[in-house]
C-alpha cells in the first residue's frame, strides 16, 4: 500500500496513542480493557464503535468500519496512507524519512497539477479584483454589500475578467498543458481554441478540507445573468457532494462548540464569519448529501439550519433535517425573522443581533414541521382545520418526545377548541398504527437473519482460524500444514489467503502491520474486528483440529445438500442407472462427514461449536 519503511512505521505505532487521536473525534468512555463511542463513519445512538489501547486498533461492530490509528485518520480525514503518516508523524514529533513528503503531498501527480492550477488562479483572480481596473467594478460591488477587505483576503475572493483567455494565458506561461486546463475545469474548449471557463464573475474559491482551492464558485456581475453562480465541474479532485464550503475554517469552532450552522450560499458564509460567527458551512449548490452529513457528523452532535424562510428553502430545511438524523445529528431549524435571509439579516441588524437570534429563534424538528404543515393548510374551512389537526396528530406520533406531545396538544387544544383528552385518545389511534408498522419491520427482519444459512459452529470456527494464523506464528504454520484454504465465507477465504502470504512473507512481524498493508475495504474491516472480543486464546493442536474439521464439514454438508437434491430430481426423472451413480456419491459424503464428527458431538443431533 506504501513506501514507507516498515522500521518507521513501527516507530510510529508506539508513538502514536490511537486512543488520543480518536478522543480528538470522537468521545471516548473506558469500558473494560477498551474504550466505546458512538461510530463517527454512521449513525448510531448506542455505542457500538471500540478502540484498543493496547493493540492500537478501532472497529466499529455495527457498520463494520476498522484498523490502525493510520487506517483511522485516512478515513476520517479523507488521506491517503502517506498523508496519514505525515500527520501521525507531526503530531508524535517524528521525522519522517527523506523523500516521504514529497511522495505524500503529490500522491497523484494529476491531482496535484489539478490543485495547482487551482491555487494559481485563486492568486490570479486576486490580483485582478484588489488591484486592477477590471476588478473595480467587482470590488465596489463587494464594499456595497459590506463585505470589507479583510474578509476578501481572508476568504481568498477574486474576479475573473470579460477577456476569454486571461487565465488560460496565465496558466500556460506557468507550464500547464490546454488538456490539464479543460480536465481539471478551469478552462472550456470553444471551437478550435479554449478559453476561460468563468467570465465576468466574482470568484469564490472552495477548498478541501486541508484548505487547498479545488473548485470555484462564480457569481455573475449582471442583473440578469445567467446561471447567477456557476461551479466549477465535478472531477477527480472535486466533488461537490463530498465538501461543504468553508469546513476547513469552521472546523476548530464547530468542534468547540459541537454545533454546525447550516447556510445555503456563499455570501452567508461570509457574511458571518466577517461579524464574528465561525461556525458557518454551506452545501454546495445542491441541497445536503449523506456525505456531507457525515462530515459534520464527526465534529457536531447539533446542526442549526438556517436557510431562507421561501418554499425551496423550507423544503429543502425538511430534506436536510432527514439526513442530518440519519446521520445521528441533532438538527434545530432558525426562524429569521421580515423573510430575511442570514447575509441579509447580519447586515441589517449585525452580528450580535444573530447570535441573540440563535438563542431565541430556533425551532425543533416537531416545532418546524407543525409550522410547514400549517403554511399549506386551509384553516379557513372546517375540513382543512380537520385534516391539519390530524395531520399534526401523526407527526407527533412518529417524532415526537413525550414531553413535546404534551405541550403541543395543549396548544392544538386551545387553537382549535378541542379537549386535551380527545387530542390524546386520536393521538394513541396514531401511535398504535407505528407502533404495528414498527413491529412488522423488526419482525421482517429477524425473519430475514434468521433464514441466513451460515450456522453459528463454522462462523465461530472460520474467525478462530484467522485469529490463528494472524496472532499466532506456530499455530498458522499448522493451519497451513492442513491445507486449509477455504473458510465458511468469501470474504474470511479471501482475508485467510491474504494472512497465508503475510505470514510467509513475515513469520515474526506485528499483526497490526498486516492491517495497514490491506488495500480492500471489506478486508480491512474483517482484519480489525479480529482483534476485538474476547482474549485471543493459546491455539493446541487439538483445538485447531476442532476448528478445520468443523470448516470442512460444513463444506461437505453443503456438497451433501446439493447433491441430494440432483439424486431426487434425477430418480424422479425416471433415470433409475444416473440415480444410483448419484446415491453412491450421496452415501459416500454421509461417510466423509461421519468421520469428521467432533468426539463430542456423539450425543448430540446437530453440529456444535468447535472450541467452545
Amino acid at each position: 500500500m506504501s513506501k514507507v519503511p516498515e522500521w518507521f512505521l513501527q516507530e510510529l505505532r508506539q508513538k502514536v496513542d490511537i486512543v488520543d487521536v480518536v478522543s480528538d473525534y470522537v468521545q471516548l468512555r473506558r469500558s473494560g480493557r477498551s474504550y466505546s463511542g458512538l461510530c463517527p463513519f454512521h449513525n448510531e445512538r448506542t455505542p457500538s464503535f471500540s478502540v484498543s489501547q493496547d493493540r492500537g486498533m478501532y472497529h466499529c461492530f455495527g457498520c463494520g468500519a476498522g484498523g490502525t490509528v493510520i487506517n483511522f485518520v485516512m478515513d476520517i480525514e479523507g488521506v491517503s496512507f502517506q498523508e496519514a503518516v505525515i500527520v501521525l508523524a507531526e503530531r508524535a514529533g517524528l521525522t519522517v524519512p527523506e523523500g516521504l513528503g514529497a511522495g505524500a503531498t503529490q500522491p497523484n501527480t494529476k491531482q496535484q497539477r489539478h490543485r495547482e492550477a487551482h491555487d494559481l488562479a485563486a492568486q490570479l483572480y486576486g490580483y485582478i479584483l484588489m488591484n486592477m481596473s477590471a476588478g473595480v467594478q467587482a470590488l465596489s460591488y463587494l464594499e456595497k454589500r459590506g463585505i470589507s477587505r479583510k474578509t476578501i483576503v481572508d476568504f481568498r475572493l477574486g474576479f475573473a475578467p470579460n477577456s476569454q483567455d486571461v487565465l488560460v494565458s496565465a496558466l500556460r506561461r506557468r507550464g500547464f498543458q490546454d488538456e490539464e486546463l479543460v480536465s481539471c475545469g478551469l478552462a472550456v474548449e470553444m471551437g478550435n481554441r479554449i478559453v476561460d471557463r468563468f467570465r465576468g464573475r466574482i470568484m469564490i474559491p472552495i477548498c478541501d478540507k486541508k484548505g487547498e482551492v479545488v473548485a470555484f464558485g462564480g457569481r455573475t456581475m449582471l442583473p440578469d445573468g445567467k446561471p447567477k453562480y456557476l461551479n466549477s465541474p465535478e472531477n477527480d479532485v472535486f466533488h461537490k457532494s463530498r465538501l461543504l464550503y468553508n469546513f476547513h475554517a469552521a472546523r476548530k469552532f464547530i468542534r468547540q462548540q459541537r454545533t454546525a450552522i447550516l447556510l445555503e450560499g456563499y455570501m452567508d458564509v461570509i457574511s458571518l464569519a466577517q461579524a464574528g460567527i465561525s461556525s458557518g458551512v454551506a452545501s454546495l449548490g445542491t441541497s445536503l448529501t449523506e456525505e456531507q452529513a457525515k462530515l459534520l457528523k464527526a465534529d457536531a452532535d447539533r446542526v442549526v439550519i438556517a436557510y431562507d424562510g421561501d418554499a425551496a428553502g423550507r423544503k429543502a430545511a425538511i430534506r436536510a433535517i432527514d439526513i442530518l438524523q440519519g446521520a445521528g445529528i441533532d438538527p434545530v431549524v432558525l426562524s429569521i425573522p421580515d423573510d430575511l435571509d442570514p447575509d441579509e439579516y447580519v447586515r441589517t441588524y449585525g452580528g450580535e443581533a444573530f447570535t441573540r437570534l440563535l438563542g431565541r429563534q430556533t425551532m425543533s424538528v416537531v416545532q418546524f414541521l407543525l409550522d410547514d404543515l400549517r403554511q399549506t393548510a386551509n384553516l379557513v374551512s372546517p375540513v382543512g382545520r380537520t385534516d391539519f389537526v390530524r395531520s399534526a396528530l401523526q407527526l407527533l406520533a412518529q417524532r415526537a418526545t413525550p414531553v413535546e406531545q404534551e405541550y403541543e396538544l395543549r396548544n392544538l387544544s386551545q387553537e382549535f377548541n378541542l379537549s386535551v383528552e380527545t387530542l390524546k385518545e386520536e393521538l394513541r389511534v396514531f401511535t398504535k398504527q407505528n407502533k404495528r408498522h414498527r413491529e412488522q419491520s423488526v419482525e421482517r427482519t429477524a425473519q430475514s437473519i434468521a433464514a441466513q444459512p451460515l450456522e453459528r459452529a463454522v462462523s465461530r470456527a472460520s474467525t478462530e482460524l484467522l485469529k490463528a494464523v494472524l496472532f499466532d506464528e506456530q499455530a498458522a504454520a499448522y493451519v497451513m500444514e492442513k491445507g486449509l484454504t477455504e473458510l465458511a465465507e468469501p470474504l474470511q477465504t479471501a482475508l485467510l489467503a491474504q494472512l497465508y502470504a503475510w505470514r510467509l512473507a513475515n513469520p515474526t512481524s506485528d499483526p497490526s502491520t498486516f492491517v495497514d498493508e490491506l488495500e480492500d475495504e471489506p478486508l480491512v474491516q474483517l482484519a480489525s474486528s479480529l482483534f476485538f472480543g474476547d482474549d485471543i486464546p493459546e491455539f493446541s493442536q487439538d483445538l485447531l483440529d476442532d476448528y478445520v474439521r468443523t470448516v470442512e464439514r460444513h463444506h461437505l454438508e453443503e456438497d451433501y445438500r446439493v447433491l441430494l437434491r440432483r439424486w431426487i430430481e434425477v430418480e424422479a426423472s425416471g433415470d433409475t442407472e444416473r440415480a444410483r451413480e448419484i446415491k453412491l456419491q450421496v452415501e459416500q459424503l454421509q461417510d466423509q462427514i461421519a468421520t469428521l464428527k467432533l468426539p463430542r458431538e456423539q450425543n448430540a443431533g446437530g453440529v456444535k461449536e468447535a472450541g467452545m
